[in-house]
Parts: C-alpha cells; structure tokens; sequence
C-alpha cells in the first residue's frame, strides 16, 4: 500500500536503507521542469531528487524507490 509523502525542497529524507540528504532540486525528467513541492506516492518514475548529503550531491531517481520525511 503506497502512502503520499509530500516532498519539498529542503526537507530531510530517508532512502536506500539509512541513507539520508537534503532535498536541492526536484527535477520532473519528462518535461525537465523544476519544482518546489512534489506529492510522492510511491510509484514515481518521472522525478529526480538532488540531494544534499554527507558524501557531496547525489542524484536520486525515485523509480522503484522507498522514500520517507525525517522529522
């Protein structure tokens, strides 16, 4: 069951295990558009995070991916 996450930039999210970054950019690949907020639901292959973390930027395609909010 897919529960809605609602990503904006700046937040702290958890992925990969215990892998955790800092939202730069989101980035929707099919237009190639910027956003400021994205409604995550689990089942999004068509955005990029940027992500800020300890290890520099990554970029983190959301296909396929557990994505949760660090409070």
């Amino acid at each position: 069951m897919s529960r809605n996450v609602t990503l904006n930039i700046g937040d702290t999210i958890k992925y990969s295990g215990d892998s955790t970054g800092i939202i730069e950019n989101i980035r929707v690949i099919s237009t190639g558009n910027y956003i400021e907020q994205y409604e995550y639901n689990g089942n999004d292959e068509d955005i990029v995070l940027t992500l800020k973390n300890d290890h520099g930027v990554t970029s983190l395609w959301l296909k396929d991916m557990v994505v949760s909010k660090v409070l």
